[in-house]
This record gives C-alpha cells, sequence and structure tokens, in this order.
C-alpha cells in the first residue's frame, strides 16, 4: 500500500525534482517508511512505501527491468502473486525479491497490456515505456486504490491523490458540478472532481498515454452481462462460503501483522470469523459511542468473545471528530461528505498502533443486496405493475402532498416507479431537493437536476438482459461504491498509514455474486438472506438477524452542542460564501432548524466539511492555519 505519482512530458525535457518531492510530500502518509523518485528525459516517476511485503530494499519502487526498459511505481496488493511468479519462473524469469511489485513489473514486461485482467487484488499503477515512449495508467476492477491525473501544458500528471496531481498542474479552476455533486450526493462520482481538468480514472480500466500527447483508454472488465442463473440454495451456500474463505486466507497473506476491523454488523463478523479460522492470533478493533442509539460495541463484543479474539476498543467522542477533521479535509484534498470517514479513520489509527493491515467486510452489502434503497427499487417496480402509469404520473403526487410523512414515502416510490429500474434518484437528506436554497451565485450554473442525477444513477440502463436486483446493484457497484465508500475507506485508513484489504473484492466473488438468483440478495422482504445464513454458521444469530445500524455517527446531537458551534465559528467569515458557491447565512439558519427539530445534521455536515476544503484552497494554507 503506498502513493504513487508522475509527470508525462510531451518533449524530451527532465521533470521539475522539486516538484516531484512536493508530490512526494503531500502522501507522506500513504507512505511513511520510504520515497523513491525516478527522472529521466520526458518522464518522472515517484512512489511512497508502506512496507507491507519483502520489508527489505529490494521491494523499494520505482523499479526497473534490468534491460531499463519498462519502470514501475505501484500501490496495492495482488493476492495471486505466487501464481504468477511460479508461471513466470516456468518461463525463465529470475526474481531478486518477495515482492508482488516485481511481479507485477515482470508480469507486464511478459505479457504487457494484458497482465491487467490477469491480476487479482487491488491496485493502480503506473508503467513506463522508456523504448515507446508511452506511459500505462491502471486501476483494479472495483476501484479499490485511487488514481487521478490531469492534461498539463507539457504533457500529463497523476498520483493517488487530487492533491499531489495539483503541485504539477498549478492552480485549476473549480468544476462548478462537481461542488453540487457535493452537496447532492455526497460524494463527488467520477469522472468529475472538486477542479475542471482533473479526473479519475474509472475502475477495471487502463489509459495509455504518448509522450506526443495521444492518450488511449480502455475498461478491462466488467461483469458479465448475464441474468441470473438458477442454483440451488444449498449449493449457493457452500460455494459462496467456499470462495469467501478462500478470498479470506488470500488477503491474510502478509510480512506484518493484519488484523480486523470489527463493527458488530453481518459482514465485518463474517470476516472475523473466517480470517480467526486461518489466524488464531489476528486483532479486532471497533469502535463505540456513548450515545446508545448510535453503539454497536455489544455486539462486536459479543462476536469477539465467541470467536476467542483479541479486540482493542476505542469510544468516539465529538471532540475526537473535531480534532481530526482538519487532517482528514487536507488527505481526501476535495469534497467528501460521507461522515463514517471519521470513525473510519479513528478506527484505523487505533489499528495502526497494533498492526500494518486490516480486513474489512466492505462489499458484502453491494454484492449481496444489504441496502434498504434495493427493497425499496423492488417493491417500486412491483407498484409500479399495480398501478396503472397515468395514475402515477397525474394522480399520485396530488395525493401524496396531501399525506404528510406517509404521503412523502408514497411519492418518493411514485417517482422511482415512473423512472427505469436502476436510474431513479432521491436523497432526502441531502441539499439535493434544496439546491437553489443553498446555492452561491458561482454554483448557479451547476444546478441541472438532471445532469445531477445522471452523474449518480443510470450505468445500468444499457443492460437489459439484467434483472431488476442486479440492475439496482449494478448502479452501486460502478458509482457509489467506488466513488464514495471505497474512496472514503482507502483515504481514512491510508490518513493513518494502514492498509485496509477488502475479502470480498476478489474477482471469483465479484462474478459468482452477480450470477446468483435474486432471491439470495432479497428473500421475502430479507436482504442479504445468503449472506446472513452463512454468517449465522459462525457467529451469534442474534447479531445477524437484528436491524442494520450502518457506520453512522451521533452527528444529530453533536451539531446541538460543540460541533454546531464549531460550525457557526467558521461560517461568520466564510470562504464557501465569498467564493460564491453557498449562499449567505445558509449554515447558521440551518443550524437553527437543526436545534429544533434535530433533522438537518447531513446538511449541516456537507457544508462544513465544503467550508473547510475552501480554506485548503486558499493559497494551499494548511487547514489548521487557516482556521
Amino acid at each position: 500500500m503506498c502513493g504513487i505519482a508522475g509527470i508525462l512530458m510531451n518533449q524530451a525535457a527532465l521533470p521539475d525534482v522539486s516538484v516531484l518531492r512536493a508530490m512526494a510530500a503531500s502522501m507522506a502518509f500513504r507512505g511513511p517508511d520510504d520515497e523513491g523518485i525516478h527522472v529521466a528525459p520526458s518522464i518522472g516517476l515517484v512512489h511512497r512505501r508502506l512496507s507491507i511485503r519483502d520489508l527489505s530494499s529490494a521491494g523499494h519502487c520505482p523499479m526497473s527491468t534490468a534491460d531499463g526498459r519498462y519502470t514501475l511505481v505501484f500501490n496495492g496488493e495482488i493476492y495471486n502473486w505466487r501464481e504468477l511468479r511460479a508461471e513466470l519462473e516456468s518461463m525463465g524469469q529470475v526474481f531478486h525479491s518477495q515482492s508482488d511489485t516485481e511481479v507485477v513489473l515482470q508480469a507486464y514486461n511478459a505479457w504487457g497490456t494484458d497482465v491487467i485482467a490477469r491480476l487479482e487484488g487491488m491496485f493502480a499503477l503506473a508503467v513506463w515505456d522508456d523504448q515507446a515512449g508511452s506511459l500505462f495508467l491502471a486501476r483494479d476492477r472495483m476501484g479499490e486504490k485511487p488514481l487521478y491525473y490531469a492534461r498539463t501544458d507539457q504533457g500529463l500528471a497523476f498520483s493517488s491523490s487530487p492533491s499531489a496531481v495539483l503541485h504539477a498542474t498549478g492552480p485549476l479552476p473549480l468544476d462548478p458540478m462537481g461542488i453540487a455533486c457535493h452537496l447532492s450526493h455526497t460524494f463527488i462520482p467520477a469522472t468529475h472532481t472538486g477542479w475542471a481538468g482533473l479526473r479519475v480514472l474509472a475502475p477495471a480500466t487502463w489509459l495509455l498515454a504518448h509522450a506526443d500527447g495521444r492518450i488511449e483508454e480502455r475498461r478491462y472488465w466488467d461483469f458479465p452481462r448475464t441474468s441470473p442463473k438458477p442454483i440451488a440454495w444449498a449449493d449457493a451456500l457452500s460455494e459462496v462460503e467456499s470462495i469467501l474463505d478462500d478470498s479470506v486466507q488470500r488477503t491474510l497473506d502478509a510480512d506484518v501483522e493484519v488484523g480486523v476491523f470489527l463493527s458488530g454488523g453481518v459482514d465485518s463478523s463474517l470476516i472475523a470469523a473466517l480470517a480467526a479460522r486461518h489466524n488464531k492470533r489476528v486483532k479486532a478493533f471497533s469502535i463505540g459511542f456513548a450515545e446508545v442509539q448510535y453503539n454497536e460495541l455489544p455486539y462486536s463484543e459479543a462476536v469477539a468473545k465467541h470467536l476467542g479474539i483479541e479486540q482493542h476498543v476505542h469510544i468516539v467522542t465529538c471532540d475526537d471528530i473535531i480534532d481530526a477533521l482538519p487532517h482528514l479535509v487536507r488527505q481526501y484534498g476535495q469534497p467528501f461528505g460521507d461522515a463514517s470517514a471519521l470513525p473510519t479513520y479513528l478506527v484505523s489509527r487505533l489499528a495502526r498502533q497494533h498492526a500494518k493491515v486490516c480486513l474489512s467486510g466492505d462489499g458484502g452489502d453491494e454484492l449481496f443486496g444489504g441496502y434498504w434503497r434495493l427493497q425499496a427499487g423492488v417493491y417500486a417496480a412491483r407498484y409500479g405493475a399495480l398501478v396503472p402509469a397515468w395514475l402515477r404520473r397525474h394522480a399520485v403526487p396530488a395525493v401524496a402532498s396531501r399525506l404528510g410523512r406517509l404521503g412523502q414515502r408514497l411519492d418518493a416510490m411514485n417517482t422511482l416507479s415512473l423512472a427505469e429500474a436502476g436510474s431513479g434518484y432521491t436523497n432526502s437528506e441531502s441539499w439535493f431537493n434544496h439546491l437553489q436554497q443553498v446555492a452561491g451565485p458561482s454554483l448557479l450554473p451547476a444546478l441541472d437536476m438532471e445532469k445531477l442525477v445522471a452523474a449518480r444513477v443510470g450505468k445500468a440502463t444499457n443492460r437489459p438482459e439484467a434483472s431488476i436486483v442486479q440492475r439496482l446493484l449494478y448502479d452501486d457497484i460502478q458509482i457509489q461504491f467506488p466513488d464514495a465508500l471505497l474512496t472514503k475507506v482507502d483515504v481514512a485508513s491510508m490518513a493513518a498509514s494502514l492498509e485496509v484489504r477488502e475479502p470480498f473484492l476478489t474477482p471469483r466473488l465479484l462474478e459468482f455474486a452477480w450470477s446468483l438468483p435474486d432471491r439470495t440478495k432479497l428473500k421475502w422482504g430479507n436482504r442479504k438472506a445468503l449472506l446472513k445464513e452463512i454468517a449465522a454458521r459462525h457467529v451469534p444469530r442474534d447479531v445477524v438477524y437484528r436491524p442494520k445500524m450502518g457506520f453512522a455517527s451521533p452527528l444529530d446531537k453533536w451539531f446541538k452542542g460543540e460541533l454546531g458551534e464549531y460550525g457557526a465559528s467558521l461560517f461568520e467569515h466564510s470562504v464557501a460564501v465569498t467564493s460564491g458557491y453557498v449562499a449567505p447565512g445558509i449554515f447558521e439558519t440551518t443550524l437553527a432548524r437543526h436545534r429544533q427539530s434535530g433533522k438537518e445534521a447531513t446538511r449541516l455536515w456537507l457544508l462544513l466539511w465544503l467550508e473547510l476544503w475552501f480554506r485548503t484552497q486558499q493559497a494551499g494554507a494548511d487547514v489548521k492555519e487557516a482556521l
């Protein structure tokens, strides 16, 4: 797990080493153990290393082939590196380390761009071909590892973080659509970012940039274009458990201590149970809250006790959040509105005291149907089949407007039923339905609701062969999963210099889960039915069959107190307001409403993060200095 960056020049000139060093310095938390820079005509490559496998200098990057043709910088972990290495050795290749980085380099030397589809793991990488004068960039299937890039006057710059790219490009104009997405969706869907001209390389995609300025981009993997396949329930249970167990065993492979995140939910509990099967010494890391309705510690403690594993716990307070916010805003480098980034960082910081790697349960909900919005989408489709379209278009909205909260739910379902499966979207807790109210004059040009919705959903509309469940899950997997959840986990963990691995995301499990019948994901209103049954074999049933809590924080309470006061003090002299992106007084009036209703926490959080980010943009100031 590392940070990578680089500059490609369209002419045979040497990149500015001081710029490369600034790019490296901005990623120090991603790789505190080592730094490497490679400079040659037309190319500069940067690597920050968090040593996980082969801790010796033999794993140093950038890494070049013996003849000097190919030079690699690599971020991630390859779980099938041993099999690939054995195949390459059978072809006569000699290795000088026990690192997966060298395997990736020699595999590219042997198979070129075809190697990417053979890599099983999480990765973002760059390979410079000195002979061809080309730079190859690639990102893993799900987007576990980030990769940003931008064209420059001289060529192209790329990095694991937006901030590092900006050292190479210089100041870029802000992207109002990216900021509107933050306020509407709580994250910025690719390929938008906070800046015009800065892009995100999509998951499962590679890019080939030539020194003459030409760029090729190609997707190398996607979910199979097939409907769900029939399978007996018992066979599906057995196969999923077998594949997941193999994934866990592979992701435990490291030369450093490996732990597990344990929230007490279904997915993390199952991963912890399988990890304990293969490593009796594995440690679990959990967080809790003094506020009982948000506290899952009793469940995680029950799982740890059941498995007989050591558990480390931290109780999160509002002071923790306020203290950590400046660091995290700077590490994300752009607006990011998922408040669970803070507890993710805090549990990562706790884990880093005992381990360098942790396994998480991310992906279980996306692959096996754990979210309420899947259920809502299926119900909306069934409702649409029963109620004629003309009634849903003309009569239901008027009736719903008279029914209070029940009417709000009816109106949301009615709206979803009128949209093509996989293309509808509502977010009642964000600013999505209130953008005119929050927007300053600089944001007004981005208030195109069709474009905002299209940025969030619609990936599945060209998959007519897919079931309704597949199409609903596909949108989440292609958009919200990489750009919100996986981005959250990557940056929050790397801000604590911790590597996080997701066993649910190995290719074999991704494709098998996709092929499973809809009833394995939603069975008589029971979401994630198949995975829960597997988990119940390994952990207490009352942990598995309980209401889903998610990874939320008591923001509603905190904004009524110290967090609200903190935000109000910032908005007394707001940079977001003076920059024209946020309407004057909106934070103060929203905070006043929240102190009465307790229902504005998400909107307040989005404004608070945005304000802190704007302060980082002022002359590149450090957040704490800007405060």
